[in-house]
């Protein structure tokens, strides 16, 4: 059953993250969430759980999308170097607050990325910086400052910050490099993240296949899945009405978050 279970979600994730280009974390986290007590996952420990899971599986996808750039020279090594320490740094601490406060905090945070994702969906791209020009370099201090408060509050919501790097970078790269740098910065976010939890001990509530606060058959299942529906997603982006289901998407993100409101509330 926890098999299966992942398994859709996984393809779920997959499919939306190649189809809006938004990352899987907003379909993983809230699903292993609302199905924790189907995979023998604690209530209590369900939001923690779901966030380190879904930064497990941030890992590979980082890897394989930020590769996808490489080789298109979409990624500015540079500013890669000059926010990823900010991004770690912001990350570990995030995942140390998590398991400090308890699933409360983590899911508001969550549910304030779950309804910023859904403006973003519903509204025009971000004004990039214009491909025939380099725009202004921001001090390193400045990007050190944005960098931690990325990996803070994306460890925190259990994504990998691209919904966050994006915006920040476009101001300063071409929408193409800022999306492909802000892919790498996936990589040492999730990694630190990932590292928190795991040096924070085990769930009180959880089934066996817990490694820490890592689900393991979650992020095994949902990566292959995820693997495997991200092309789909992706190709029928050009062939389907993508500004009208990025709305109806939109509106499914608000309708999770009421459902998340309701259980912190609870």
């Amino acid at each position: 059953m926890a098999w299966t279970l992942c398994l859709c979600i996984g393809l779920c994730s997959g499919f939306v993250a190649g189809l809006f280009g938004v990352g899987g974390g907003t379909v993983t986290v809230p699903a292993l969430m609302l199905g924790a007590r189907l995979l023998g996952i604690g209530t209590e420990d369900a939001a923690q759980v779901a966030m380190a899971t879904s930064l497990a599986i941030v890992i590979p996808t980082s890897i394989s999308s930020a590769r996808a750039h490489a080789a298109r020279g979409s990624i500015d090594w540079r500013m890669f170097r000059q926010v990823a320490p900010g991004v770690a740094t912001g990350a570990l601490a995030g995942t140390v607050a998590a398991c400090t406060l308890g699933g409360r905090w983590p899911l508001a945070v969550f549910i304030g990325f779950a309804l910023l994702a859904a403006r973003r969906l519903a509204a025009r791209p971000p004004t990039a910086c214009p491909a025939d020009r380099i725009c202004a370099r921001p001090r390193i201090a400045t990007l050190c400052r944005h960098g931690l408060v990325i990996g803070l509050l994306s460890s925190l919501a259990g994504v990998g910050g691209g919904l966050l790097a994006v915006p920040l970078l476009a101001h300063y790269l071409p929408l193409t490099r800022a999306i492909g740098t802000a892919a790498l910065l996936g990589l040492p976010l999730a990694t630190a993240g990932l590292a928190g939890y795991l040096l924070a001990g085990h769930p009180a509530q959880c089934a066996a296949g817990c490694v820490g606060y890592i689900f393991v058959p979650a992020a095994l299942a949902v990566s292959a899945a995820a693997v495997a529906t991200a092309p789909l997603g992706a190709c029928l982006a050009h062939r389907l009405p993508v500004a009208a289901l990025k709305r109806g998407f939109a509106v499914l993100l608000v309708l999770v978050s009421a459902d998340l409101c309701a259980e912190l509330v609870r």
